[in-house]
């Protein structure tokens, strides 16, 4: 997948889904989406990113991570048994699942059951909410192979409130657009996410031979 903005401050979107095919990319759909409400950072991701003059990500920054990300579980509000057909990991949101935002904590950026996990955080968020904005996710897998206290966490795709306000760092969308990423997403496939600025994105396009974007 392709996330493209119009520059580092811009909270609009589009996602692009491709596959490989014959060595070729295709194009299977595309949507509007929405990023943070302060734009784009420079993120850790599967690829190490340095981009001069850029910004880069932090926790509480409000801006969601650029770069090249490998893309983890799913999750939501539905049972197991009702979301078999979502081909990533899945695990049901239940009332005590939290992930833990707390740079201190040994489960920092983790997801973990409240009611068992060591109580060594003083922030964390819930992931069964009131709202439905949760209610279908995927992990995207920012700062968590090697995690670095501060970087930035819990950073998802999910449902969007619209398409004029930003996140605190996920990228968001229309519930029929989660769910069209879902029903497509295999994790056999060893699925990445690529999020950037278009301009950044055209100079690395080619170096990563990532997809063409025709409709810039």
């Amino acid at each position: 997948m392709v996330v493209v903005t119009d520059g580092w401050n811009n909270l609009q979107g589009k996602l692009y889904a491709f596959s490989r095919v014959h060595h070729h990319w295709v194009l299977k759909f595309s949507n509007a989406v929405v990023v943070g409400k302060t734009g784009l950072a420079v993120g850790d991701g599967f690829v190490p990113l340095t981009i001069p003059g850029a910004p880069v990500k932090h926790e509480g920054d409000k801006k969601s991570p650029a770069g090249i990300f490998t893309i983890g579980t799913a999750f939501g509000y539905a049972d197991k048994k009702d979301a078999a057909w979502i081909k990533n990991p899945y695990v049901r949101a239940f009332d005590t699942l939290i992930c833990v935002d707390d740079m201190h904590s040994v489960n920092y950026n983790k997801l973990v059951a409240k009611d068992t996990a060591k109580a060594d955080y003083n922030s964390f968020e819930y992931m069964h909410r009131k709202d439905n904005y949760y209610e279908w996710r995927l992990f995207i897998n920012h700062n968590s192979t090697n995690t670095v206290p501060g970087d930035g966490s819990c950073i998802f795709m999910h449902i969007w409130e619209n398409n004029h306000e930003g996140t605190v760092g996920c990228t968001a969308m229309t519930e029929h657009h989660i769910l069209r990423v879902l029903h497509w997403i295999n994790a056999k496939d060893n699925p990445l996410l690529v999020q950037l600025p278009r301009v950044e994105y055209r100079e690395l396009r080619k170096v990563y031979g990532l997809p063409a974007l025709v409709k810039f």
